[in-house]
């Protein structure tokens, strides 16, 4: 059954950890695996049923499909399984690539010996190659100097795994392509004469007789030379050619992707209080393309059905300029002009000007104060033990964790979220009430204050000075124990204490405790 393959899928990738983690001592489980026929059948099942949903996906494959790709188990059920499953999977994923996102097509060309489409190489170009770490850690499949496995003995050097066939493309098809490349950058004559060949059904005709490698090379080129046609027959093409509105969407997609792993790297980057002229450079590299004429061309023709991708790219650039004003790397003149022309590019309306900081809060306000709340009183209605167990594991009691921690914000998407709620938007506030929602539910004690939070200790510590004055005071330290640690109060008198260089006065009404604090020449405030 597919949960059978999945569970050994994943215990192979377990196998491999603990041997690579015991040096030399062979892990039995793993080699009984690899005598059991059996197992070795269930495994290739396994592999197969990838490859059919490698070729069956239509348009932006899954999150879930991506996963198990990268997965350390599914490398190794390809090393057991034989020359021939590894085989049909390597040049299912090559013919299949052009249908995930640029950087996802990066991830897996660094792990199988496979190359991106050439329509993202020409994306690639604008954006610079940062490997993530854990990548960089990952060993590549088919990688001839690595050692074998203690479970396997030395053989030769296994030879390069086979690669699809060439592209191959009907006279017709390289003709077209190579004409759109030769058309002058803006649209003119040249442009208007070659669009009835595009539009006529014999190029239709050829193009669902070809194979998916060759469409896919095809309408990229298309949709790479948008631009120099007049917008009628820019629209014209993207009417005519389904697929070309597929590979519109997958370009869109792939550049909201880039510019949320900007954010990502920016964040990593803040924390670790780390140089930031790389982020620059990558930064003007991502605008240069958001700017760039074919990617202009290629935002213009996403329809109502394309909503969903249209909101979640302005999103993310909204978040990216959002962020260079707040980090000042607007304060060198390239970045400006660029700003500038992103601003009026995506967020100038006729009539009402530029609207993004008001679009933008907004949206933050609707998925924190109201899908965000609706999903945390949800999961904490049928799922309070887990997420305990989760939460416990980041906050260590009594340790201070801000809640910008980036730890922390992984717990709260996997916890609550999913991939239709959008990365970078989630404010500490909303962290903040999701804490004391739990708090106020009795199932834990979590202490907020002012960006940070924790997790209560199990036992307060003895108080080191003289006993309460009053029952004011006392109600006093009972809540400076659920804030950090601050210098000694002063009392002044009973009721009124000093916090530096302000006199606060304490007052109980009734359960509550109440501070007024009195400005000079200001009403008291409370």
């Amino acid at each position: 059954s597919r949960l059978v393959q999945v569970w050994l899928h994943e215990a192979l990738g377990i196998c491999l950890e603990h041997e690579l983690s015991m040096g030399p001592i062979v892990d039995q489980r793993l080699v009984s695996i690899h005598n059991d026929p059996q197992q070795i059948k269930s495994i290739n099942d396994f592999t197969d049923s990838l490859v059919r949903e490698l070729n069956t996906a239509d348009g932006n494959p899954d999150q879930a499909l991506m996963r198990e790709l990268l997965a350390e188990g599914l490398r190794r059920s390809l090393d057991m399984g034989g020359p021939e499953p590894k085989r049909r999977f390597l040049e299912a994923l090559a013919v299949n690539i052009h249908k995930f996102p640029m950087q996802e097509q990066q991830s897996l060309s660094r792990v199988y010996p496979v190359e991106i489409s050439s329509d993202y190489r020409n994306l690639q170009s604008f954006v610079l190659d940062v490997v993530p770490e854990e990548e960089r850690a990952t060993p590549s499949l088919g990688n001839v100097t690595s050692a074998p496995s203690s479970t396997e003995a030395a053989t030769p050097a296994e030879a390069a795994p086979p690669q699809p066939p060439p592209l191959t493309m009907t006279p017709v098809l390289t003709e077209l392509c190579r004409q759109l490349t030769q058309l002058p950058p803006r649209p003119g004559e040249a442009a208007e004469e070659l669009l009835p060949n595009v539009l006529h059904d014999d190029v239709a005709r050829e193009v669902c007789e070809a194979d998916a490698r060759a469409r896919s090379a095809f309408f990229s080129d298309v949709r790479l030379n948008l631009f120099k046609f007049a917008e009628s027959g820019q629209r014209s093409m993207v009417e005519k050619f389904p697929e070309l509105r597929v590979e519109v969407v997958r370009l869109v997609v792939s550049m909201t992707r880039e510019i949320s792993r900007w954010l990502d790297e920016e964040r990593a980057v803040a924390a670790q209080q780390g140089d930031s002229e790389a982020l620059m450079t990558k930064l003007r590299a991502l605008f240069q393309a958001v700017l760039s004429a074919p990617f202009a061309a290629t935002f213009k023709h996403l329809g109502g059905t394309e909503k969903k991708q249209k909101e979640a790219f302005l999103l993310k650039i909204a978040l990216c300029i959002k962020t260079c004003q707040e980090r000042y790397f607007t304060d060198a003149q390239d970045l400006v002009d660029q700003v500038a022309q992103l601003r009026r590019q995506f967020f100038y309306v006729e009539g009402y000007g530029e609207l993004m900081e008001d679009w933008l809060q907004n949206r933050i306000r609707q998925f924190n104060d109201e899908e965000f709340d609706q999903r945390v009183t949800a999961v904490l209605g049928t799922s309070m033990p887990s997420v305990l167990a989760r939460l416990q594991r980041t906050f260590r009691l009594g340790r201070w964790l801000q809640l910008t921690d980036m730890q922390l914000e992984e717990d709260v998407y996997a916890l609550f979220l999913d991939e239709a709620f959008p990365r970078h938007v989630l404010t500490q506030a909303s962290i903040a009430r999701m804490l004391l929602k739990i708090s106020s539910q009795g199932s834990a004690d979590f202490h907020v204050y002012d960006g940070i939070a924790r997790l209560a200790p199990s036992r307060q510590p003895a108080p080191t000075g003289p006993p309460p004055h009053d029952a004011v005071e006392a109600a006093l330290l009972q809540v400076l124990q659920r804030l950090p640690a601050f210098p000694a109060l002063r009392r002044l008198r009973s009721g009124f204490y000093r916090f530096g260089r302000i006199e606060v006065e304490f007052v109980q009404r009734g359960h509550d405790l109440v501070s007024r604090v009195a400005k000079a020449g200001g009403p008291v405030q409370e």
